[in-house]
């Protein structure tokens, strides 16, 4: 697999992590991938039942999706909306996933969970090893939560991915004597750095952004002042810090 295969792939599968955390919201995930097969949508007691978590925890899911976007109500029923969907389609041609025109297969439900998990671990360690000066595999265990066998496995299929290793093992000296962390090698760090750097300008342009949101929201306000009655320049001091939230609120939104 070339660099440039590489890249793209842990690129999308960043891209689509940061909506949806792969190995954290398996909740959010499993919910999505029942309403993909139900066109007509869903009532949060049928989602509760195919997903078998408790309605509440579904509810609670389900709010958190329809601010995500991914999700829309219409009356008591649930549908993917148009991001939903576009979301869902980025991650069948990741998978490579094929329709099967089957509903509610639990079988495929459990496979694509499974994939999307194992996707972002491997996304994870790269993440992990770019930071860092070497971690042993426990280090690593202990931070994605999974056992140090299943870490190895990661790091092997990770090396296969490509003709040059991304991950290397070597010994690190230390206090305690001498101890084998893995490390990312020339080409995995280059690819480390290109998915930091597309972040970079992509967190970049959004401050840039808000920047200027900010500016223009502050400069309208004190341009307003000059138009406003003596007794009404007491109030501007509210509508600054209404400029100021709508900006920290439209931040909070693209984390």
């Amino acid at each position: 697999m070339s660099l440039e295969i590489s890249l793209k792939m842990l690129k999308n599968i960043r891209e689509l992590d940061s909506i949806i955390d792969f190995s954290r919201a398996t909740l959010q995930l499993h919910v999505v991938l029942a309403l993909s097969h139900y066109k007509y949508g869903l009532t949060a007691d049928e989602i509760a039942f195919k997903t078998g978590f408790r309605r509440k925890t579904v509810l609670d899911t389900l709010r958190k999706l329809e601010i995500k976007g991914l999700v829309v109500k219409r009356n008591d029923l649930f549908f993917l909306s148009d991001i939903g969907v576009k979301y869902l389609e980025q991650l069948k041609n990741l998978l490579k996933i094929r329709e099967t025109g089957k509903k509610g297969d639990e079988k495929d439900l459990r496979e694509i969970a499974y994939k999307l998990v194992f996707y972002g671990t491997l996304k994870n360690i790269i993440m992990l090893l770019g930071k860092s000066n070497g971690l042993t595999l426990e280090k690593m265990s202990h931070i994605l939560g999974v056992s140090s066998k299943k870490v190895k496995n990661y790091i092997t299929h990770l090396n296969n991915m490509s003709k040059n290793k991304l991950v290397k093992a070597t010994r690190k000296r230390s206090i305690f004597g001498v101890k084998r962390v893995y490390v990312l090698t020339a080409y995995g760090k280059r690819l480390y750095n290109n998915i930091i750097s597309i972040e970079t300008r992509k967190t970049s342009k959004r401050r840039r952004t808000d920047k200027i949101i900010l500016y223009l929201s502050i400069s309208g306000i004190l341009s307003a002042v000059l138009l406003l009655p003596i007794s009404h320049i007491i109030s501007i001091s509210v509508l600054l810090v209404i400029a100021v939230l709508t900006v920290i609120g439209a931040q909070v939104v693209h984390k």
